[in-house]
């Protein structure tokens, strides 16, 4: 029996922007599997809403299946209603993680749902397959299809009850789902606006509460084989040289990419792709939380383009403890980064504000030890509360005295079918050991950390601190200090941060969309100025608008830490020398409010050869490298800095809204110019 089937794992495109940028993976393989084993059944995917608004009013399917993430939970429910109105015997069919795990609130999740008539649970691969083919055993009759027995889901009978069948088994073997690179079920989304999304293998060992993954039910990692890896990633990487060469986006959706002995031989085989095909660029990944010695061998091998990511969410061992983290060696953690320091490359991590036993003093402090050891760049997330993890179980939700708030999710929104539709996330902002005023005080230490350390400009002068004595944790608490004193030339920029991040925080679900539903409200998420992610919008603006002030005010607090110190009595010429300095840093930086001046060089006179200076290790003394005359330097971007840029500002252009999503898909190398007296320029062409 022939039948349609859409298969929509939808983004938000509504402000120009996506919301969601990698291709739509998971329904990939679901259309794989179905291609296969239902011959007759005509299947679709789709990424965009208009073009499934379109395809629902000229032919609506008999199918209609909807993926369920945080971002895309309301969008794909519209949907549901939209493909009800138009054909009310539509099957209709939501799946994915984002449901609780109580089977009771399961059940209330379809009943205050009535556009739907099953929720698919577990891993959808071959699940789908197996839905529609139980309505193709009912003849494609929904009534009679609701009496069937479906397995794995949530189902609603003709009579309205609804029901329960609980989740199947993870399958093992999943080289069984053909791939959706090699059977070409996802050539049509390489438009230069979806970035690859890869999986290497499924499931994550770790057990913590806050994420989906650290259920049980995840605990087995299970493996796609080598030579399949290695013949998708050639697919993709001719494809995007092909159509698409300027994505130069790699993402990989494994939870501890790195950490197994098989990801190094993967790395290499996209670093043959890199000298082959220029591509991947910049590799998006998760790296594993032990074997460090595999993650390293790991980012070495795909060319410098993965950035060691690793998790901590917290350094407390209480908190730790509190979320099943304990299992995850700090040891390992920190022998990762003193290996990645030793090789010049750079290292992410991240905290998690809100953790259950964590306090703003604890919080803090963790921030306080990354940035004493090292890391590159440390994101500090707010605790969100995740359907399918345990923390958001509603024993946890009273355990722990959560209190939470709810915000619009960045560009999640937009009108689809004449009707606006947002999607909310819920994060906590006071436990029974944070209150509210310490989410806030945290709020302002993770803005002075996006700011002034997330781009490793003042790594130099941060980095010869360090060798005079200063520790880069006290240079962060004066740092707040500094921006708090009200003749500080970042004030405003402070004092509208802390605006920004109690104003985006709803009581309710519905009063946060009642609110951005006004026309007014709306018109200010279209244009950016309102709803975005604060800590990106916020490191836009330090690096691309406000930079002479960043550096200004990090240097300069450098400075005092020093001569507190007694480094202006040890260095010959200190405070002339540290203003030197303190405009190279500035000058050395690629920013401005138009693609233009970001991709311009810039010109100084400086007493020092600071260039040579960094290059020989950044001795004590610098008077060895005090010119006997101010000479003229030019800064110039490398010709991989300006290609990035130029790339990534084709883009996301310069508009504010462009730039917030910017930041997190460049490199941050690409905006260091390189500094040379004028006659070395000449002599290299």
């Amino acid at each position: 029996m022939n039948a349609t089937v859409y298969l929509a794992d939808l983004r938000y495109n509504y402000t120009g922007f996506l919301a969601n940028d990698c291709m739509p993976l998971g329904v990939g393989y679901m259309k794989a599997v179905m291609d296969r084993d239902l011959p007759e059944v005509r299947s679709r995917l789709f990424a965009y809403p208009d073009n499934l608004w379109e395809a629902l009013q000229a032919e609506p399917p008999d199918v209609l299946m909807l993926s369920n993430y945080v971002w895309n939970e309301a969008l794909s429910y519209h949907f549901a209603h939209l493909a009800k109105r138009i054909r009310p015997d539509m099957l209709v069919v939501m799946g994915g993680p984002n449901i609780s795990l109580e089977p009771e609130r399961q059940l209330e999740y379809l009943r205050q749902r009535p556009a739907l008539d099953l929720y698919a649970l577990g891993e959808g691969d071959f699940l789908a397959t197996e839905v529609v083919q139980h309505f193709l055993d009912a003849d494609k009759s929904l009534p009679r299809f609701q009496e069937r027995n479906v397995p794995s889901a949530v189902y609603r009978r003709s009579n309205g009850e609804v029901g329960l069948q609980t989740s199947w088994d993870r399958r093992k073997e999943i080289d069984e789902i053909p791939s959706p690179w090699l059977t070409g079920v996802l050539d049509e989304f390489f438009d230069g606006k979806l970035a690859p999304l890869m999986e290497t293998n499924r499931g994550c060992p770790f057990t913590c509460t806050f994420c989906v993954q650290g259920v049980s039910w995840y605990t087995k990692v299970h493996n796609f084989t080598k030579e399949r890896i290695r013949e998708e990633i050639e697919y993709v990487a001719r494809k995007i040289h092909t159509v698409c060469p300027s994505m130069g986006t790699l993402r990989i959706a494994d939870s501890n990419y790195g950490m197994f002995e098989r990801d190094i031989e993967i790395s290499g085989y996209l670093g043959e792709t890199q000298k082959t095909y220029g591509w991947p660029k910049y590799i998006d990944a998760t790296t594993g939380k032990n074997r460090p010695e595999r993650i390293i061998q790991s980012v070495e091998k795909a060319g410098g383009a993965l950035v060691v990511y690793q998790a901590v969410q917290s350094l407390d061992d209480n908190v730790l403890r509190n979320v099943k983290r304990s299992t995850i060696k700090l040891e390992a953690y920190e022998q990762i980064l003193m290996h990645v320091r030793g090789r010049g490359l750079r290292s992410n991590s991240d905290l998690i504000l809100g953790l259950p036993g964590e306090s703003l003093e604890t919080h803090v402090s963790g921030i306080r030890k990354l940035l004493d050891s090292g890391v590159s760049q440390v994101t500090n997330f707010q605790l969100m509360m995740l359907k399918g993890s345990e923390l958001e179980t509603l024993q946890t939700r009273e355990q722990y005295s959560f209190q939470t708030r709810f915000r619009v999710l960045p560009k999640n929104f937009g009108i689809y079918g004449h009707e606006k539709v947002f999607d909310v996330e819920e994060i906590v902002v006071s436990t029974d050991t944070m209150s509210f005023d310490d989410y806030l005080q945290a709020r302002k230490y993770a803005l002075v950390s996006v700011a002034f350390w997330h781009n490793n400009d003042l790594d130099a002068a941060l980095d010869f601190a360090r060798t005079l004595g200063m520790k880069r944790s006290e240079w962060l608490d004066r740092t707040l200090q500094a921006m708090e004193k009200p003749e500080s030339p970042l004030r405003g920029f402070l004092d509208n941060f802390v605006f920004e991040t109690r104003n985006e925080l709803f009581p309710t679900r519905e009063a946060c969309i009642e609110f951005y539903s006004q026309e007014e409200n709306f018109r200010g998420l279209l244009a950016g100025g309102i709803g975005e992610n604060l800590m990106h919008k916020h490191n836009a603006l330090a690096t691309f608008h406000v930079w002479p002030a960043i550096c200004q005010t990090g240097m300069d607090v450098i400075r005092q830490l020093l001569t507190e110190q007694g480094a202006d009595r040890e260095i010959p010429d200190f405070h002339e020398f540290w203003v030197e300095f303190s405009r190279f840093i500035e000058l050395r930086h690629a920013w401005g409010p138009t693609e233009e001046r970001i991709l311009s060089s810039a010109r100084a006179k400086l007493r020092y050869d600071f260039s040579r200076w960094l290059a020989d290790g950044s001795p004590k003394d610098p008077s060895p490298y005090r010119l006997p005359a101010a000479e003229e330097f030019e800064f110039r971007l490398t010709r991989e800095g300006e290609e990035g840029l130029r790339s990534a500002l084709g883009v996301w252009t310069t508009d504010l809204k462009g730039l917030t999503k910017m930041v997190t898909r460049m490199k941050v190398a690409w905006q260091q110019r390189e500094c040379r007296p004028d006659g070395q320029w000449a002599m290299a062409g």
